[in-house]
């Protein structure tokens, strides 16, 4: 599954008028730069560790500053996978 294309999937939930353009370009791109508030990064968190099953109390310590490290903390600590984007964004509606 392209992570990239699911972070950037999340976004239009998040932030249903997008009007500030956010976008991540790159897994490497630090989020500071996505456009993203903290806000709207709390619920991109919240999102991701709904779709990877990551318990609540776990993913508060989640101190991601790069797109990747969101999707590494996910990964180590996942209990379950979604095998595509459409299952991952219906696991969050």
């Amino acid at each position: 599954m392209d992570k990239l294309e699911l972070f950037n999937s999340l976004i239009p939930i998040v932030i249903p008028v997008n009007s500030m353009g956010a976008t991540a370009t790159s897994l490497d791109q630090p989020l500071a730069e996505t456009g993203l508030d903290s806000l709207d990064l709390l619920m991109i968190g919240i999102y991701l560790s709904d779709i990877y099953g990551v318990e609540e109390e776990v993913a508060k310590v989640m101190q991601p500053v790069t797109v990747a490290d969101m999707f590494v903390f996910m990964e180590v600590h996942k209990t379950k996978e979604p095998t595509n984007i459409q299952e991952a964004l219906e696991s969050v509606k």
